[in-house]
C-alpha cells in the first residue's frame, strides 16, 4: 500500500464531507423558517453519510502513521 493512494482517498473522503455539510447548511437554512419545521430525508442523509467518511479518513491517516513506523523501523535496521 502507497501513501498517495490513502492520500487520494483523504482528499475524496474529504470532498465528500463537504459536500455533505454544505447540503446540512442548505437543509438547515430551510429549516429554519417556521413553515418548515419537520426533518427532511436530506438532512438525516447528509448526516448519517458522514459517518462512514469520517472512519474511512481515519483509517487512511492511520495506515499512513504505520507505513511510516515501519520505514522509521527498516531504516533502523538497515543503520
Amino acid at each position: 500500500m502507497r501513501i498517495d493512494n490513502n492520500l487520494n482517498s483523504m482528499i475524496a473522503s474529504e470532498l465528500q464531507i463537504n459536500d455533505m455539510a454544505t447540503n446540512i447548511a442548505r437543509v438547515a437554512n430551510t429549516v429554519a423558517d417556521p413553515e418548515f419545521q419537520e426533518i427532511s430525508a436530506d438532512l438525516i442523509d447528509s448526516i448519517v453519510g458522514q459517518i462512514p467518511e469520517v472512519i474511512s479518513y481515519s483509517a487512511n491517516a492511520k495506515s499512513i502513521e504505520t507505513q511510516n513506523a515501519v520505514s522509521d523501523m527498516l531504516l533502523n535496521i538497515k543503520a
